[in-house]
């Protein structure tokens, strides 16, 4: 067998392997990394420089401020904010599930899952209703409109680093609507399409929650030094180019600055958080889980796999606009159903961006429409989308075991009407313009 159809297949055993959930997926991910390197060509050098330290540390270093957010009250602020005004838990979760959405623009999707979803385990509990359904819910809405500006997540980076994408270019493009609004409508519509299938079938219960539990649970110097580091975080990110310095340097800076706000508060003798407490919000797993998922991918391009099936689709790059972005929409969808979409994506980028230098066609439209469902088609599996990992940890700490089954009832729905509604959005308006010369 060839290393490339050794590491083809080995992929598939440790992608089967996290699906089914058999083991804990850090070490199905771990032990299918190392095993790549001792049966391919690929090498413990290439292993480590494949893996994206700056994405780890970016994750790092929010997780440890979410910490300080989360130890200081901000699920519960969040939690007494809206239950005051949407007494019925139906609402209340089909409020929380698109505030989720439309956070995750701004906010990482694994922080915007760690604060959020805290708050719908517990009023799922509360209301005797599916802690599941309410996690996996905010999890995909999460994860789903990270494409929508350029600081919401790894894929608008990717286009701004191959493409060079800007933060305008994600609301206006080449004459007309892209990212943002396209993927507004889409991720509404869905969201109606799960209230229908799934939310308006969970209990009408009330949603409470009692002032003085919500005081004993609010450190109001802890909550406002953690929301001054996330703030003074978020502008560092949406201003780094003219700092010069990589994203995950300006997250792990709010982290550490944050950390000593916080430590000397602590020392003044006020009522704080420590450092242990913070850190206790780390998805230690997830990280490795995460680091393993890129060495995996690292294998795959190492090995030529990715490669080879990738340029099997070059040619249809002549077969006609519509073909074209067709193809590469659907195609790219049905590999980020089981592959990590973001390495998966920026294989195709790079590939897309020198093939239409030589057919002389504008990239744009399959630049986006790579993008788009590449990030949706990834809610279909946790394989594919890490993030969601941190969901069904949450859910599992929290007593609820996920089930596959369970997982694939709400995401299979959920990735599917994604996938075909934004398909039909955006084809018309985006296709046409593979005619033209970038």
């Amino acid at each position: 067998m060839s290393a490339e159809a050794l590491a083809a297949a080995l992929f598939v055993l440790v992608v089967a392997g996290i699906i089914l959930r058999i083991i804990d997926e850090s070490v199905t991910g771990l032990v299918g990394l190392i095993l790549m390197i001792v049966l391919t060509k690929y090498t413990p050098l290439e292993a480590f420089h494949k893996i994206d330290w700056n994405v780890i540390a970016i994750l790092l270093g929010m997780w440890i401020i979410t910490g300080y957010m989360i130890e200081g009250g901000f699920a519960e602020l969040v939690v007494d904010a809206v239950a005051k005004r949407i007494r019925s838990y139906r609402l209340f979760l089909l409020t929380m599930v698109i505030l989720a959405g439309f956070v995750s623009i701004l906010v990482d999707n694994v922080l915007v899952i760690l604060l959020f979803g805290t708050i719908v385990i517990e009023a799922a509990r509360k209301t005797r209703a599916d802690p599941v359904l309410a996690i996996l819910l905010v999890g995909f809405a999460a994860n789903f409109m990270g494409t929508a500006l350029l600081m919401g997540d790894l894929p608008p980076q990717l286009l701004h680093s191959v493409a060079g994408a800007e933060f305008l270019d994600f609301i206006w493009s080449h004459g007309r609507p892209s990212s943002f609004p396209l993927l507004s409508i889409t991720f509404l519509l869905v969201v109606a399409i799960m209230y229908r299938l799934f939310i308006s079938k969970e209990p009408e219960n009330i949603v409470s929650i009692e002032s003085r539990e919500l005081e004993k649970k609010i450190n109001k110097p802890v909550l406002l030094i953690s929301i001054t580091g996330f703030t003074a975080t978020i502008i560092g990110m949406a201003i780094r180019p003219l700092l010069g310095v990589p994203l995950g340097f300006i997250t792990m800076s709010g982290a550490a600055f944050t950390a000593l706000a916080a430590e000397l508060h602590n020392k003044i003798g006020n009522r704080g958080v420590s450092v242990e407490e913070a850190l206790n919000h780390v998805e230690w797993r997830a990280l490795l889980f995460y680091a393993s998922l890129f060495g995996l991918v690292g294998g795959l391009e190492a090995n030529g796999v990715l490669e080879d099936a990738a340029r099997h689709l070059i040619g249809f790059l002549s077969a006609g606009p519509f073909v074209a972005y067709t193809v590469f929409y659907w195609v790219v969808a049905g590999l980020a159903t089981i592959v990590e979409h973001d390495a998966l994506l920026l294989t195709f980028l790079y590939l897309v961006r020198d093939a239409a230098k030589i057919a002389g066609i504008n990239a744009w439209p399959l630049y986006w429409g790579m993008a788009w469902s590449a990030t949706l088609a990834s809610n279909m599996t946790v394989a594919a989308a890490p993030a969601l990992y941190v969901a069904i940890s949450m859910a599992e700490k929290a007593g609820y075991h996920v089930k596959p089954r369970t997982f694939f009832k709400y995401s299979v729905p959920f990735v599917i009407s994604s996938l075909v509604i934004q398909y039909l959005i955006t084809l018309p308006l985006w296709a046409p313009l593979l005619r033209l010369a970038s």
